[in-house]
């Protein structure tokens, strides 16, 4: 690697400027918005998205999963603005990292890395352990933590490709994901069997009598964190700028786009489930409501089609993810945020196929390990870092363009900065102090505070102590190879 000192500034703001130069140009730059789109939507999964959260939502909040996914979809696309103008101005691999770090400061942005070292590993070994549920339809008694290690190994050697090689894969995977969400809104559309209106008013099933009933504020607010979860992920089209082209304008998009695509394909069949179904009160009282719609209208051949699409919903999913992984400790590793000796192999890229081999595979790795551990730690270690890690991005979306730094021409700007960041981050700390008045969120909100704790103690401890040779924080060149 390489720096060539920039030392440009427009005095835009108040704040000391961000490290100058940048790192050679080493991952292949052949990503056009399209392929990054692909690889961005495939590790959101949407699909495993309507079926496994949106499905829960259904059973605990009935009609309100209809409100929930739409204004959290809202507040995705609020906080989708923030990683746009984010990811323009600081084009990395590191995504989250990599932005806050460079925008906040060394400190939160190690925070950030902690938050995603530890988190991607559990959520491709949350998605692993669910794919046996899948099979099951066509292979009965599959082992959850052998198919989920399977499921591991898989998607780690796939994302070991190149990266064009891993978009066609997983947009292939993809387009049989988005034509089980399209057969999953035909049959709704063409079953209906109550106006919009019927689905405006946000009703629970009532066990004591049986019937529908308002869920309340509480219950609505609740279902809106579902929704703001299932549709996570946008943000991961930054983990691939330095594989997209014209990254200051594109990488910009391919958040945007990913983030709109995300919401549209959640909430339509959602409601087209809600619409469709013989009776509400059944489809919300059934363990899978997803899977009790679709034997209520397509028959059992149709169901168990969908449900193996599934599988492989799951499976292109945890390909995705595990590139973003991968790139994740690789831009850490690049910028010397651990001891050199760690650093060097894990910021190698293969010279075959242009990527960061070592850093993917140890990633992969973790990402089997987490496999043993059981379920519930798993989804309270990852519940409450995904609101973690968009108030960082919030903040840092509202502080950005303080920055003293050279702005290219072609810089996304986020439209009535900073007034959508403000809102995102109102939203979030709503999300986070709710959570703090429910002690079913104590356990996850204790381990996302933990986990940002340690991250600040590694760098205060460590790091601020070496920041002549650690933490670089260079920007990456932007020419095409």
């Amino acid at each position: 690697m390489s720096e060539s000192l920039d030392t440009a500034s427009t005095g835009e703001g108040e704040l000391p400027a961000a490290t100058t130069g940048s790192y050679n140009n080493e991952l292949a730059r052949s990503l056009g918005v399209g392929g990054n789109v692909m690889l961005t939507l495939s590790s959101i999964s949407p699909a495993a998205s309507v079926f496994i959260l949106g499905g829960a939502a259904i059973t605990s909040y009935g009609t309100g999963v209809f409100w929930g996914f739409l204004l959290g979809g809202v507040i995705s696309l609020l906080i989708a603005l923030c990683y746009a103008e984010l990811g323009s101005r600081h084009p990395i691999a590191g995504a989250d990292y990599a932005l806050v770090a460079r925008t906040l400061g060394p400190a939160a942005g190690v925070a950030v890395f902690f938050i995603g070292l530890i988190s991607l590993p559990l959520l491709q070994a949350i998605f692993a352990l669910g794919v046996a549920d899948y099979l099951g339809v066509a292979i009965s008694g599959a082992d959850p933590l052998v198919t989920a290690l399977v499921v591991t190994v898989l998607a780690t050697v796939i994302a070991c490709f190149n990266i064009r090689t891993n978009a066609w894969v997983t947009g292939s995977f993809l387009f049989v994901e988005m034509a089980s969400l399209t057969l999953l809104t035909v049959l709704g559309v063409i079953h209906i069997e109550r106006p919009v209106s019927a689905i405006l008013v946000p009703q629970a099933l009532d066990t004591s009598t049986g019937n529908l009933a308002p869920i309340g504020i509480a219950g609505l607010v609740l279902v809106i964190t579902q929704g703001v979860l299932a549709q996570y992920g946008y943000g991961g089209a930054i983990y691939f700028s330095e594989e997209t082209k014209n990254p200051r304008r594109n990488v910009a998009r391919a958040v945007l786009w990913a983030a709109v695509i995300t919401v549209v394909v959640e909430v339509i069949p959602l409601a087209a489930i809600l619409l469709g179904s013989d009776s509400l009160t059944d489809l919300i009282g059934a363990d899978l409501p997803v899977k009790e719609f679709l034997e209520q209208r397509a028959g059992s051949a149709i169901t168990m089609f969908v449900l193996l699409s599934m599988a492989l919903a799951i499976l292109n999913a945890n390909i995705a993810l595990g590139l973003q992984a991968g790139r994740l400790l690789f831009s850490a590793a690049r910028d010397q945020a651990m001891p050199a000796v760690i650093a060097k192999p894990l910021a190698r890229i293969s010279d075959s196929v242009h990527m960061p081999r070592v850093a993917t595979i140890v990633m992969g790795v973790l990402s089997g390990l987490a496999c043993f551990v059981p379920m519930t730690i798993l989804v309270n270690a990852t519940g409450a870092t995904t609101a973690f890690s968009f108030a960082f991005i919030a903040l840092a979306a509202i502080v950005v363009r303080r920055q003293r730094t050279k702005v290219p021409l072609d810089l996304y700007r986020m439209p009535l900065w900073p007034v959508p960041a403000l809102l995102a981050l109102a939203a979030i700390a709503g999300i986070i102090i709710i959570g703090v008045f429910d002690p079913n969120q104590w356990v996850s909100l204790g381990i996302a505070a933990g986990i940002v704790a340690v991250g600040f103690l590694y760098h205060f401890a460590y790091l601020r102590s070496r920041n002549e040779t650690h933490l670089l924080l260079l920007d990456a060149a932007e020419a095409d190879d």
